[in-house]
Parts: structure tokens; C-alpha cells; sequence
């Protein structure tokens, strides 16, 4: 542990030294453009002054007019009874030339220059700001390690170190004030934060190290501190001094490493710091994310050191807590304060979830898997309901409701494999992305169709790389068995969504023919891979079973035979279906499988079917094309009859 808190201390001296060092880089840069900027102001002023001597003659000119004031009106002059006088131009010297009037542009100043940062500017901001923040570090690191030193060498007793933490932290908080009412304001944060860290390290030590106070006397004391904390950073209106606040206190742990674990007094400090991070009046930014990532560091860094599972009730207490004080943090932002989200609380609202989720499943899955999917359930119902409450409660973007929605569905999608087993899952996913796109219609929602194809993608690639019985499979009912009817009801989906489009169209709430028959294209093909894979494997599972290899050659060869006559009438009813539907894209589609179902019949059929099977092969491709061709004929015929 003294090995993590020398590498923890170089880190952050070397952050510190950095943030030094950098500005004195900067600094040089500065002044070296500072000095290329003053020869470019000296040239251009060379420039300037040799343009004004060119225009100098107009610009008389201007001078005289604007003297002698604007032209009198009609009834000025009816009014005067002195008699005109005549001014007499002298004209123009053959070597003056008419030149132009300066333009508005010209006449106009030039905008004024953005002023460079000074050096003494420069210079004040590292002597003051980053200095200090690098001398309260330090210190406190001092701090922190003398106190360890101490105890392990017995020089002051607990409750002396104790009270020397808090004595320091108070003075330093009461400096800063001071130097606040002075107006001091960088040197009063730096103190006061500083002055924060130390009695959150004093009030760390009190009841998770030395166990000198009690657990209710120490929750007291927290609150007190936290409202201190809170109170000072919204006094001073420095977001710094609760990020000091926060940074140190979720070091203050590791600062004090014990070998006794008080997990309880760890986890009850960590909700603590998260209470008082979120329960701040002002939404800083960035301090919602510090306390997430910082509890869950500290939580994994116990973990992987202390934990036990007779310590999984607490451990799942604690995480109820955090999870539910994140969301319920940002419920009463929307609700209550009426503060727009950023992205940053978006992200949580998504991260939040499933961390927790993530967490708990790995904590309980071992024992209790065959609750998993009703915890997930769970967490689904509990977005949406909170989606319905913000929906309810004041009007919401639309953006914040469809992250909300969209958890909810990940987590029944999640559900559906935790808790379901084979084709179950396949048709649970294909029957939820058909509810997705149906809700999509209804919503006029892009994203909630985008989603819902994602969920079709997901089922349908499970069902061609997961489900599909590419190796051996024994002797089974054709038709009526889990993979063809779980498969048929998925490309039952595909079919559904293809007709909810189309009913979309004829409301006029959405126009997409191509995606229509894009859908519908996917789901022939889909069918016709089932059905293939259905009765090759059948007449292979029957060879394989054989134990004459005459008999097996048989199967084999009827398999060939069967496979190629599937085929060919699979593009036949696909033609016929394309002529009563009058759809080109499924004619084309019985086209492009008559042209593969002939290749194979040249290439395999011919080289490995006995004469008879060959015979049958030809005989049923060679009738069928000619209908199709019939049909084509009469199809195109009546057209050309009728134009």
C-alpha cells in the first residue's frame, strides 16, 4: 500500500509540476510573439501613412464641404432677401488628377485588435493560481503521510491526530474567509479547499480508522461537513473548491489505507461525498461525473482487495444507494429545478444503468441466474417509468424520452437471452423489433425505427449463425420441428413489418417503396434458405443413420434431387406471386433463383444423380420454366394489347 501511495504521490507531483512548468513555456512563446507583433504594428504603420499622403487632396476636399454645413432648403432661400453670391472655383491643375473618394470602408476606424495576454498578466495567473493549487497538494500530501508516520511510529495518539486535523482544517476554511472578504479570490479558494480536504481526512480517520467516534456520531459530523462544503463553494461561487473537495475526498481511503476493514464506514463516506456533489445548488459541470467514476474507482479498488461474499448484502445495498441517488438526482433536476440536461448528464443517465446492472449481475449470477431476467425486466419497467413521469411532470426534449425508452428496450432485449433459452430468443427478438417498428409508425420516430432494425438485424443473424444446424443433426420431423417453425416465425415477422409499411404508406405517414420491398426481398431469401437447409439436412440425417452405404448413396442422391425440385418450385410460386402482385422486383427474384437452380443442375445434378433422379430433375425444371415463360407471355401480351 506504501507503494501505491508513493506512485499516487509522483502522479500528482508531476500534474503539479507540469501545470508550472507549462505556463513558463507559454510565457517564453508570448514574448517572442509580442515582439513579432509590435514589427508587424510598426510596418503596417509605415504602410499607413504612406496612404494618406496619396489621398490627401479628396480629403480637403471633404473638410471644405462639411464646413460650410448642408444645402439650404426652397423655403431658406424664399425667406433670405440678400442677393446670391457667386463663387468662382479656381479649376483644377493639369497635374491634379480626378482621383476617387475614400470609401465607407476606408473612412471607417479598423475594428479594435484582440489585446494579447500580458507577461506580468501571465506571470500573476502562475504565481497566484497555479502555484497555490500546487502548494496545497503538496502540503496536503505532507499532511497525510506525517499523520501515517506518526501512527506507525507512536508519536501522537489517535485522538491527537485526529484533532490536529480538524484544527488545521479550520483555520485554513477561516483564512479563507477572511482572504474572501479581502477579495483575494484565488488565495481564498486554494485555502479553503484545502482546509475542506483536511476534515474530510480528520473525519475519515475518526470513524473508519480509528473508530474513535460512533457510526451515527460520524454521519453528523459528514453532514455538517458536507453542508460546509456546499455552503463555501456556492458562497464563493467556485466550482474549484468542490472539485478540491470531492478529488480529496475520495483520496482521503487511499490516503488512509487501514488493515481492518470498515467496509460499512467506506461505503456509508462514499454516499456521503456523493450526496453532497449532487445536492448542490449549482449545476457545475463535470462534478456529477467526478463523483460517479470516483465511487465506483474506490468501490472496484475495495473489491479486488476485501471482498467476501458473506459482504454481498452490504455490497448490494451500497449499490442500490449510488445507482438510485444518480437517477433520482436527475429526476429532480427536470422535475424540480427545471435545469436543461447536458451531455453530460445524458451520458450518466445511460451509463448509470448499466454499470449497475453489470455490477449486480456479476455479484448474483452465480447463485441466482434464473432471477437475472426478471431483474432486467425489472430495470426496463423502471426507465420507462420514469420516462412517463418526466413526460407527465413538465415537457421534456425529445431526445432525454428517447434515451430513457431506449434503456428501457435494451434491457428486455438483454433480458431475452438471460432468460430464455435457443429459438426462444430469436423469435422473442424478432417479435420486439416488430412491436419497436409498429410503436415507430404510431410515433413518427426515426430512432425508434433505426432501433427496431437493429433488432431485426440482431435476430436475423442469430438465426443464420447461431440456430441454423450447419454440423450433424439426427433423424427429424420435416416441418414440424424447433428450427423451421422458430425460423418461420421470424420471417412471418419480416413479412409484417414489410405490410406495416406498406399500411404507413397508404396514411401517408411515411413513403418508402424501395425499403418495402428491400424487407420483403430479405424474407423470400430468408425462406428459401430455411427450406434448403431443411431438406438437405433431413436427407443427410437419414444417410448418416443408414448403415449400408448402397442406401446411403440413395438418401444422398434423393437429398440432391429434392433440393434442386424445392428450388424450382420455390422461383415458380415466387413468379407467380410477382404476376398477381404485379412486383418486379419479385419476378426478378425468381429469375436470379431459376438461373441458380439450372446451374446446379448442370454443374452437381448431372455429375452425381443417378439417370432416374437426373430424369425427375429436368423434367420438373424444364415444366415449371415453361409456365413461368407461359406466364411472362401472357402477362406481357395483355399489356401490349391494352396500350
Amino acid at each position: 500500500m506504501d507503494q501505491l501511495l508513493i506512485t499516487i504521490f509522483i502522479l500528482i507531483v508531476a500534474l503539479l509540476v507540469g501545470a508550472i512548468v507549462m505556463p513558463v513555456i507559454a510565457l517564453v512563446f508570448s514574448i517572442q510573439a509580442k515582439r513579432q507583433l509590435k514589427d508587424y504594428r510598426h510596418r503596417l504603420a509605415l504602410v499607413e501613412t504612406s496612404l494618406a499622403s496619396q489621398i490627401s487632396h479628396p480629403r480637403e476636399r471633404l473638410d471644405q464641404l462639411a464646413t460650410e454645413g448642408p444645402a439650404p432648403t426652397a423655403d431658406q432661400t424664399a425667406e433670405k432677401k440678400e442677393p446670391p453670391t457667386i463663387v468662382i472655383a479656381p479649376p483644377p491643375t493639369p497635374s491634379t488628377e480626378a482621383e476617387p473618394l475614400p470609401s465607407v470602408a476606408q473612412a471607417t476606424p479598423p475594428a479594435a485588435e484582440a489585446r494579447p495576454v500580458r507577461t506580468d498578466e501571465l506571470e500573476s495567473m502562475i504565481g497566484r493560481r497555479w502555484l497555490g493549487w500546487a502548494a496545497v497538494g503538496l502540503i496536503l500530501f505532507a499532511a497525510a503521510f506525517f499523520l501515517k508516520y506518526a501512527f506507525d511510529n507512536r508519536w501522537i495518539g489517535e485522538l491527537g491526530r485526529v484533532a490536529i486535523g480538524i484544527f488545521c482544517g479550520i483555520a485554513m476554511s477561516l483564512l479563507g474567509f477572511r482572504y474572501h472578504q479581502r477579495k483575494w479570490r484565488v488565495f481564498s479558494q486554494i485555502l479553503t479547499a484545502g482546509g475542506i480536504v483536511l476534515l474530510y481526512v480528520s473525519a475519515y480517520a475518526a470513524f473508519g480508522y480509528y473508530r474513535l467516534v460512533p457510526q451515527n456520531v460520524s454521519f453528523v459530523f459528514l453532514a455538517v461537513l458536507i453542508a460546509e462544503a456546499a455552503g463555501l463553494a456556492l458562497l464563493y461561487n467556485a466550482p474549484a473548491i468542490a472539485i478540491m473537495a470531492l478529488v480529496g475526498g475520495f483520496l482521503t481511503p487511499l490516503l488512509l489505507h487501514s488493515e481492518r476493514d470498515q467496509y460499512r464506514a467506506l461505503f456509508a463516506y462514499i454516499a456521503a461525498l456523493d450526496i453532497g456533489a449532487l445536492a448542490l445548488l449549482k449545476h457545475w459541470p463535470g462534478l456529477s461525473s467526478l463523483a460517479f467514476f470516483g465511487t465506483h474507482l474506490l468501490f472496484w479498488l475495495w473489491y479486488n482487495e476485501r471482498y467476501h461474499p458473506r459482504k454481498l448484502l452490504d455490497v448490494l445495498v451500497f449499490q442500490v444507494v449510488v445507482f438510485l441517488l444518480f437517477l433520482l438526482a436527475h429526476l429532480g433536476k427536470q422535475i424540480f429545478r427545471r435545469i436543461p440536461s447536458t451531455w453530460e448528464d445524458l451520458s450518466l443517465v445511460v451509463v448509470n444503468p448499466f454499470v449497475f446492472f453489470a455490477t449486480a449481475y456479476h455479484l448474483l449470477n452465480p447463485e441466482h441466474h434464473d432471477w437475472m431476467g426478471a431483474f432486467a425486466i425489472g430495470m426496463a419497467l423502471l426507465y420507462a417509468g420514469s420516462a412517463k413521469i418526466l413526460l407527465d411532470q413538465r415537457p421534456t426534449s425529445r431526445s432525454e424520452l428517447l434515451i430513457l425508452v431506449a434503456v428501457a428496450l435494451t434491457f428486455v432485449t438483454i433480458a431475452i437471452p438471460i432468460q430464455l433459452r435457443s429459438n426462444w430468443i430469436t423469435i422473442a427478438w424478432a417479435v420486439e423489433a416488430l412491436v419497436m417498428l409498429w410503436v415507430s409508425m404510431e410515433t413518427q420516430s426515426s430512432r425508434l425505427r433505426l432501433l427496431a432494425a437493429a433488432l431485426f438485424i440482431l435476430s436475423i443473424g442469430r438465426l443464420l449463425f447461431w440456430d441454423t444446424p450447419f454440423v450433424y443433426r439426427p433423424t427429424f420431423t420435416p416441418i414440424l420441428n424447433r428450427y423451421f417453425l422458430s425460423s418461420v416465425f421470424v420471417i412471418g415477422c419480416l413479412f409484417a413489418a414489410a405490410a406495416l409499411y406498406e399500411r404507413a404508406a397508404k396514411r401517408r405517414q411515411l413513403s418508402a417503396p424501395k425499403l418495402k420491398l428491400v424487407i420483403v426481398l430479405i424474407a423470400v431469401t430468408m425462406l428459401w434458405f430455411v427450406a434448403s437447409v431443411e431438406t438437405h439436412t433431413f436427407f443427410e440425417a437419414k444417410a448418416a443413420s443408414e448403415i449400408l452405404t448402397e442406401e446411403a448413396n440413395r438418401q444422398s442422391w434423393l437429398g440432391q434431387m429434392a433440393l434442386s425440385v424445392v428450388w424450382a418450385v420455390f422461383a415458380a410460386v415466387l413468379a407467380a406471386v410477382g404476376f398477381i402482385r404485379r412486383s418486379p422486383g419479385l419476378r426478378w427474384a425468381a429469375l436470379v433463383l431459376f438461373a441458380l437452380t439450372v446451374v446446379k443442375a448442370m454443374l452437381v445434378d448431372i455429375a452425381s444423380l443417378q439417370q432416374l433422379y437426373r430424369i425427375i430433375v429436368f423434367f420438373v425444371l424444364g415444366v415449371l420454366l415453361l409456365l413461368v415463360a407461359w406466364g411472362y407471355h401472357k402477362a406481357f401480351y395483355s399489356k401490349e394489347a391494352s396500350t
